[in-house]
């Protein structure tokens, strides 16, 4: 093999400073010089001459001035005669040894001679000196040059490659790999599969067959076809014969199928969208050509998997509504879509199945309350957290699993119906007699029983969104728990506001934001607000509340700057604003599903941030609810969306509201659905009006920012306490088939501390009379939880069977649940004696247990 001009030059150079650097280079050459008249030898330019007589050397080194000649001499050594040789550079002809050009560039003393057979290599190393790594050793090894040569032909990085670098060059660079000699690809194929293993083979057949492209997608189809439930079914054993013809024969054994299926997730993982996307569709395009694509639910990584997977949920579903007992593969089902590694980031399936497990799990607990004060507490325990998860399953994907969510939310709402016809009929029996329910308070008191009071303590900032519901509320509250908010409650008043009759902005807004029942528009709103007389007996002289509306709020979609500085004076104790987003959304589409949450009102995490920085307490609460649309029917005659003047009697679905609170704001009796699927009104995104519960039931909450706290004497930490059917816990409760008592509700306290001793009886109190408690609480020294405290974690524990969410037992004892981690540890260091786990915490779940044998065990109890 002849040498290159850069390996002829780099061995001129070294004969030029070894000798005199005006001697005529000669080198023996047998082969013809097609190339140039001169050559680049260390900087300098020298005339090359190809000679094929011992006349035309002669002439060359006649015709040699002050620049020696490179000469290729296609004669023998013994043609040339002395007085030729004698002009030479060392008096002779010049010979190349290839593998010590080699040994030179590479800076090792040694070559391994495994290398030597592959006359063709020192060419291609060479060329490939500059994609050599750092010379850590003496020795060329035979796995250093063909690492070398690699990176260089191929582009495999040359330091350390991994799999899955190996299977990224290969679809990258496929065609590069086609253009080595096929002799020589052999020798790197052998190289490749010594350093990778078998899976190297497979990747180098599936280039050779034209599908090196393809290696993530062929990874990706053998996460169906190696699956571990491959192995029964005779369709997918089928189909790996198939994927031999994409290998050129090559035949994948079980093991290496499996590599690859975890090696092409990962690589998935890692890539853009795009390029995952287009890897999702090769292997989709695989699996149905080869006989798959019937079992796309083994692949934790193909969006089509997850849609298989969705399909199989909602057939889990649609046995759990005929067969209650059918729970447990429901869960099973949501458990293996959410165990689906690579959905895609807008499809909706991992959160729409959590939400409809947990529907399921709210039926087969099926609840109910009798009063509306119980009927309140229910719905703020049970319903609320229902039409969370119904808001969130609209527009849901694929098909099946839609349809069967279809009959899923059919169903929740025909369970709810009877306690919502109740709720309706006792609200507006009280109301007609005069009063109002207990467990609610009048949105028209709430600036009299919940802002004013809050304002003596704190400047306060009241934020009014437009017709938020009390599911809205809850992921408004999660939103504000995430960002270090604090949540308090009023201790020992209601938790919630009730809306006017009819429940409209006009009336309930401006009853809420007047402190009194009232009819009106923004300018009445404004004008009652600044002159509300608790509000005004909380605030400084000179600084007025003031009342900002839409238009005051929000400046080219930005806080405007006269809200922003009311928010940041606090002179002003009173500050309020009314944020429309949500009314507005239900004037839209009914197509359209927005999951709210602080950061989908802009403007209201601007107005937070404001009051934050100001250190305002923040009140957030609404004028009154919605309901959203859903196969609603249009009825005649209404004056609004959800109400109708009494000209007729009302109809199945509608009740007559009358009374003083109703007359003061419609001067007659009115006609409103307590059904959530009656409208009045044009079709739209939700509607507002009548007595349902999301309507009526007003949401409160009362928050600070992080490190701000009220004082105890009137208010007490609150805690988003989920039920216990939200979250997966390992506890399915029994089908609704078996008779379930009626939940016990323990009557509110009067008054009193709520750690105060109580009469020894339980599992709590024999705990506290143990003589190895009070060495435990001994032993763990001042930093010990207070006896009836930890009593009441013990109680609300074994109530739940020995296990209990975080935030339930933050709730339990009236803390924040920021501070529940260091509680948790304290019980722990109590109960856990020698190390036996008594009480474990679930990181995961946010779930305490409390193993009850072990612990009477002990305790000796």
């Amino acid at each position: 093999m002849s040498l290159t001009l850069s390996q002829l030059a780099s061995h001129a150079a070294r004969v030029l400073e070894e000798g005199s650097p005006r001697q005529a280079l000669a080198y023996a050459w047998p082969h013809p010089w097609a190339g140039g008249e001169s050559i680049e030898v260390a900087g300098r330019t020298l005339p090359l001459r190809y000679c094929q007589s011992s006349l035309e050397v002669r002439e060359a080194l006649a015709a040699e001035g002050e620049t020696p000649a490179v000469l290729l001499v296609g004669l023998p050594e013994n043609a040339l005669g002395q007085d030729i040789l004698g002009r030479l550079a060392r008096h002779r002809l010049l010979h190349v040894d290839r593998w010590q050009l080699v040994q030179d560039a590479y800076g090792v003393r040694q070559v391994d001679p495994r290398l030597f057979p592959m006359q063709w290599l020192p060419a291609v190393l060479m060329d490939a000196v500059a994609a050599r790594p750092k010379a850590t050793s003496p020795v060329l090894t035979l796995e250093d040059a063909m690492g070398t040569c690699l990176a260089f032909l191929f582009g495999l990085p040359a330091e350390q490659p991994a799999l899955d670098d190996l299977a990224r060059t290969c679809e990258d660079n496929h065609a590069r790999w086609l253009a080595i000699s096929p002799d020589h690809r052999e020798h790197y194929r052998q190289h490749l599969v010594e350093q990778f293993g078998p899976l190297a083979e497979a990747f180098v057949a599936a280039m050779e067959n034209g599908n090196g492209h393809a290696v993530t997608a062929i990874g990706l189809a053998c996460d169906v076809l190696y699956a571990d439930e491959a192995e029964k079914l005779p369709e997918l054993r089928d189909a790996r014969v198939r994927l031999e013809s994409r290998l050129g024969g090559h035949r994948l054994k079980v093991a290496d199928g499996k590599s690859w299926a975890r090696l092409a997730r990962d690589l998935a993982a890692r890539l853009p969208e795009a390029g995952r996307l287009a890897a999702e569709r090769k292997a989709s395009e695989l699996l149905q050509a080869i006989g798959a694509s019937d079992h796309l639910e083994l692949s934790g990584v193909l969006s089509l998997g997850l849609d298989a997977r969705l399909d199989q949920l909602g057939e889990s579903i649609e046995r759990f509504l005929r067969t209650p007992d059918a729970l447990l593969e429901v869960e099973a089902a949501a458990a293996y879509v959410l165990a689906h590694r690579l959905a895609r980031g807008d499809h909706p399936g991992p959160a729409a199945a959590r939400m409809a497990a947990r529907l399921c799990r709210s039926l087969a607990v099926g609840a109910t309350g009798t009063t509306v004060n119980d009927s309140v507490a229910h719905y703020l325990e049970h319903g609320a957290w229902q039409d969370w998860a119904r808001r969130a399953l609209r527009g849901v994907r694929p098909e099946r699993f839609a349809r069967a969510v279809t009959k899923l939310l059919d169903q929740v709402a025909v369970a709810r119906r009877p306690q919502d016809e109740a709720f309706a009929s006792s609200l507006l029996a009280t109301l007609r007699l005069g009063e109002v329910p207990g467990g609610l308070t009048p949105v028209e008191s709430a600036l009299d029983h919940v802002v004013a009071p809050l304002a003596s303590q704190s400047p306060v900032l009241l934020v009014v969104l437009d017709g938020m519901s009390a599911d809205v509320s809850l992921a408004m509250s999660q939103s504000l728990l995430s960002r270090g908010w604090g949540a308090w409650a009023r201790r020992g008043e209601p938790q919630a506001l009730l809306a006017t009759v009819p429940s409209v902005t006009e009336c309930s807004r401006t009853s809420l934001l007047s402190g009194r029942l009232a009819r009106g528009v923004a300018r009445q709103e404004a004008q009652a607000f600044a002159a509300h007389e608790g509000l005004r007996r909380a605030s400084r002289s000179g600084h007025p509340p003031r009342l900002f509306h839409k238009a005051g709020v929000e400046q080219s979609h930005q806080l405007g700057t006269e809200v922003a500085a009311a928010i940041a004076d606090t002179g002003c104790q009173v500050v309020a604003v009314v944020i429309n987003a949500i009314d507005d959304a239900l004037a839209k589409s009914d197509q359209i599903r927005i999951d709210w949450d602080i950061d989908t009102i802009p403007l209201l995490a601007e107005v937070l941030d404001q009051a934050s920085r100001a250190g305002r307490a923040v009140v957030l609460t609404s004028d009154h609810g919605h309901v959203l649309e859903r196969d609603s029917t249009l009825l005649p005659g209404g004056s609004g969306e959800r109400y109708r003047m009494a000209a007729t009697p009302a109809g199945e679905g509608e009740l007559l509201a009358d009374g003083p609170r109703v007359q003061a704001l419609m001067e007659s009796a009115i006609v409103v659905p307590w059904r959530e699927d009656f409208r009045y009104a044009m079709k739209k995104n939700g509607y507002h009006g009548g007595v349902s519960r999301q309507e009526m039931i007003v949401p409160l909450g009362i928050w600070t920012p992080p490190g701000m706290e009220l004082p105890d004497a009137g208010y007490l930490p609150s805690n988003l306490a989920s039920p216990g059917w939200w979250e997966a816990d390992g506890q399915v409760p029994p089908p609704r088939s078996v008779p379930q008592p009626p939940a016990r509700r323990r009557p509110a306290e009067a008054s009193g501390d709520l750690f105060a001793p109580r009469q020894a009886s339980g599992l709590a109190d024999a705990l506290l009379a143990s003589s190895v408690f009070g060495h435990q609480q001994a032993r763990v020294g001042r930093v010990a939880l207070e006896p009836q405290r930890l009593a009441t974690l013990v109680r609300k524990l074994e109530d739940g069977g020995g296990r209990a969410r975080i935030e339930q037992l933050a709730q339990a004892i009236e803390m924040p649940a920021v501070r529940m981690r260091g509680v948790v540890s304290i019980l722990q260091r109590t109960l856990n004696i020698d190390g036996f786990p008594v009480v474990t915490f679930e990181q995961a779940t946010g779930t305490v247990l409390l193993d009850l044998p072990l612990l009477r065990t002990q305790f000796q109890l």
